[in-house]
This record gives structure tokens, sequence and C-alpha cells, in this order.
């Protein structure tokens, strides 16, 4: 136990340091180092509390819930995502429709001040969150939270996570010390307590989900699953996998939880944000495949070719309503068909795991959720965090 808790002092001594560090963009050498070392002590507890008993293990678990306290008490600055998340809760408490305008809209002037709307990201286009999300930002800006509550708020919702991953190794039969390895990991406590990323709400649902199919409580991960597409699109990739898994009433309970979720937006206007269709056809940042895709599209030059095809197909079929001609046009060009190529590998390699023989249904999830992160367009680091605790 002495061990545990000196570890514990000198890592909470490392997130104070980057707190105190502010904008954490202009001392990169600093937050680099404290994260390496971090993760070192992070393989140093895993191997103390593996050998340790109870009374390691509760040292562990509560140093892990101080080190994100710690963490939310920072100016987000490796990302803004957070002032969005302020912002969207804000439009809903004072009544307003989160998916109708963008924040520079005319609209929702009333709603600017100076410390929330000149931080937030994109703000020409609509927020990307899906309902389950947006229900969330509207309970905490009703809580009177500002950016450092929904942090904190956050960050509580990653100590869940840490609790369903250990409902997760019992389920699975392995040792609870391999909780370590998210719980005092560095990019989930830097990531999530220290940006305010919503990842937890969504990786919580999928990780409880994950558990009780493996349980055999299908309705309870049917419920799971539905709110965690509703926190995030991404875990529609393990629809398939735990469809084969599932009888007719626990794929009810799924969609169920969809509409009862979407059901207070689309009765009053959209019934998802337009900024996710700005997402798949515009972002890119950090792909590991991606940019390689492209560059064969840019080399094949198809554009020509094809663009005489739809326009043939347009002529012999084509009716007055042109939208999705346009689309198929634009689609053609490298940077679509790129898009177009990595999306439907990732569905066919997620669908491709669901029929695996002998993989459990973590593993599964694992691998479609991972390969999914390897073929976008965009990945940020905190993305990994979906596969983080199955990693674990």
């Amino acid at each position: 136990k002495p061990a545990i808790v000196a570890g514990a002092c000198f890592i909470a001594a490392l997130y104070a340091t980057l707190v105190g560090a502010g904008d954490l963009r202009q001392h990169l050498a600093l937050y680099l180092t404290c994260h390496a070392l971090l993760v070192v002590l992070m393989v140093a507890a895993w191997r103390v509390v593996a050998s340790g008993g109870p009374a390691v293990f509760r040292a562990m678990f509560v140093a892990a819930v101080v080190f994100r306290l710690i963490a939310s008490m920072a100016s987000p600055s490796l990302s803004d995502d957070v002032y969005r998340y302020v912002w969207d809760g804000r439009v809903q408490a004072a009544g307003h429709h989160p998916y109708k305008f963008a924040p520079d809209d005319p609209m929702r002037v009333e709603l600017r001040d100076a410390d929330v709307y000149p931080r937030i990201n994109h703000p020409d286009i609509p927020t990307i969150y899906p309902p389950l999300a947006e229900i969330l930002f509207a309970a905490l800006s009703l809580a009177k939270l500002g950016v450092t509550g929904f942090k904190v708020a956050l960050a509580l919702l990653d100590v869940g996570v840490v609790w369903s991953l250990l409902i997760l190794l019992r389920a699975l039969g392995l040792p609870r010390d391999r909780v370590v390895l998210y719980a005092w990991n560095p990019l989930a406590v830097i990531e999530i307590a220290g940006s305010g990323h919503l990842e937890p709400l969504g990786v919580l649902l999928v990780v409880l989900a994950i558990a009780w199919i493996t349980e055999g409580k299908a309705t309870r991960a049917g419920t799971a699953l539905g709110g965690a597409i509703q926190a995030k699109l991404l875990p529609l990739l393990l629809l398939p996998g735990f469809a084969r898994r599932m009888k007719t009433l626990p794929l009810l309970a799924l969609v169920a939880v969809v509409a009862i979720t979407t059901a207070p937006y689309a009765v009053r206007g959209p019934w998802f944000g337009a900024g996710v269709l700005a997402y798949a056809n515009r972002w890119e940042h950090g792909a590991v495949f991606f940019a390689g895709v492209k560059r064969f599209f840019e080399w094949a030059d198809l554009a020509p070719h094809l663009k005489g095809s739809i326009a043939w197909a347009q002529a012999r079929w084509g009716t007055a309503e042109t939208a999705v001609w346009d689309a198929l046009y634009r689609m053609v060009w490298p940077d679509g068909l790129a898009r177009v190529t990595v999306a439907l590998a990732a569905i066919g390699f997620a669908v491709t795991q669901s029929f695996r023989r002998g993989l459990d249904a973590a593993t599964e999830a694992r691998l479609a959720l991972g390969g999914a992160l390897l073929l976008a367009p965009t990945l940020h680091p905190w993305y990994v965090l979906w596969v983080l605790p199955l990693a674990a």
C-alpha cells in the first residue's frame, strides 16, 4: 500500500504541474515528458495492484478519481470541443432547438457571450452531436454548470467507465487488476477530465453493453447500445455483432431507446445535427490510411469517366429533383471517392468480425471500432478512448 500511495502522490503532482502550466500547446516538451512518465508509472502501478490486496485496489481506485478531479481544474488548451457542449446546453436551457441554427446564425445572437462563444470551433456549422449527448448538455446547463462544471461531470462519467470495465473484466473472467491500464491511463485522464471530451458517455454504455451481452443480459445490452449510438454514432458499427447475439426483445429495446431520445427533437424540428454531414464530407486530420487512399484516387483520375456514367444515368432515369444527382457528382472527385471507400471498408470490416468464429463480444467490438478508427479521415487522440478500455 505505501508504494501505491507514493506513486499516486507523484502522479497527482504531475497532473497538478500540467494544470499549472496553462496552455499546453505552448509547453509541448513538458506535456510529452509528463505523459511519458505517467505511462511508466501506470504500468508500475499495474504490477503493484496485481500483487496487492483489496486495500491496494481501493487506494488505486480512489487515486484514479483524484487524478481526474485535479485534471478537470485545467483550462482546456489541447481541444476546444467543450465550449460547443456548453453552447449546445445553453441553447436548450433558453428553450431553443440545438439542431436548427449554427452558433453564428443571427437567430442565436442573444446567447453569445465573451467567454464561450468566441472559443466555439466552426461556429458556422450546426452541432454534430446526437440526441443523448444533447440531453446531457441540456441537463448540465440547466444545473448552471459552466466549462469547469461540464469537465467535472464528464470526469465523473469516466469514473463510471472504470466501474463498467470492472464489470466487463469479471464477465470475461479476466484479472481485475487490468482496470489500472484505463483508470490510471493519462490519455483518458487528460482528454476527458483535462480537455472535457464527451467520449465517456458513449464508452460507458458500450462497455456495459458488451459486459451484459457476455453475461446473457441481452435486453440490458440492447438498451445500453441504443444509448451509446445516441451519444456518438460510432457504435453503429457494433450493430451486426450485437444483432447476431440478440433476439427480438433486446433489439426492440435498442430501437426504443433511439426513438425515445430522438423524439423530443424530432417533434420540434430537425432530429439530427446537420453538422454531421459537414463532418463526414470535409473533416480530415491525423488519418492513418485515408491519405493514401485519396492519393490513389488522385492518381487513378476516375472523375471524368464516372461523371459521364452519372450523366447518362441521370438522362435516362433522372427527375426534376436533382439533389441526389448533385451529391453523386460531388462524390466522384478523389476526396469523395476516398471517403466512400473507407466508409464501406469500415462497415465491411465490422460485419466481417461479426461472422468470425470464436470471437467474444469484447474482441469483436475492439476490432470493429479499432478498424474504423484506422480507416477514418479524422483520428484525434481522444478517439482512441473508444478502444482503450477494450485494449485493457
